[in-house]
């Protein structure tokens, strides 16, 4: 057991240490984000204290007013609040923004809204349009609106959501603790993943990629069970 927690522990300490050094706020937001979930299912208070007083000092530290704003930035490393004023990268060329991919993508998916323009269109026309070579627009679902049309699109979305409902069910239903702590950890997974989705698209990550699908295909194994209700028996 003590074997367990020492691995356990060091996992997460480096598993930390490599999303700080990623750069990524939405990987910073996601990440505390599942840790406030988990802490409040499992009922940890210590955990929720301390995961809403660092993003209280992180956000502090980047928008508070002065004079609160000054004294937080000498707690809080200008790594992070930098990186969430945007200070760290200023004066970005327009076309690099996820806002104006966004607007982009949404007006190719309005021109046409039930086929798309084709797998893999969204980076000729979007450096055709603003001469700056982006592989995919920072958003899988206006990726696919754009590129495949929105029957396709809901068609998908529909059916993983669909499967996320069946192992939410699924923890109301199953007796014991354990497995249900278990599945729990892989809806939460999965979710932080496709919430990432919405800033990124690591579909093109092959490795990321394939994290996600496991972790769906084990939610769908699981919720395809069937198990009584805990405090119901069920004959032999």
């Amino acid at each position: 057991h003590r074997r367990n927690t020492l691995f356990l522990a060091i996992a997460i300490i480096l598993n930390s240490g490599a999303l700080i050094l990623t750069n990524s706020r939405n990987g910073w937001a996601i990440a505390a984000g599942a840790a406030f979930v988990f802490a409040v299912y499992r009922g940890w208070r210590w955990l929720v204290a301390g995961v809403l007083a660092l993003i209280g000092l992180v956000l502090g530290a980047a928008f508070a007013p002065p004079p609160w704003q000054t004294g937080l930035r000498a707690i809080v490393p200008q790594f992070f609040w930098a990186r969430l004023t945007d200070q760290m990268f200023p004066n970005r060329p327009i076309p690099t923004l996820r806002s104006t991919q966004w607007q982009f993508a949404w007006s190719l998916t309005l021109e046409r809204p039930w086929l798309g323009w084709g797998l893999r269109n969204f980076h000729p026309l979007y450096l055709q349009e603003t001469g700056f070579t982006l592989g995919h627009p920072h958003n899988f679902p206006l990726m696919m609106l754009c590129e495949t049309g929105v029957p396709a699109t809901l068609l998908l979305l529909g059916l993983v959501g669909w499967i996320v409902t069946q192992g939410v069910r699924q923890l109301q239903r199953w007796p014991d603790e354990g497995d249900r702590l278990l599945l729990f950890t892989f809806i939460v997974a999965f979710l932080s993943h496709t919430v990432f989705h919405l800033f990124d698209v690591t579909f093109f990550d092959a490795r990321i990629n394939l994290l996600g699908w496991l972790l769906l295909s084990g939610i769908w194994g699981v919720s395809s069970q069937r198990h009584p209700a805990p405090g119901n028996s069920e004959s032999a």
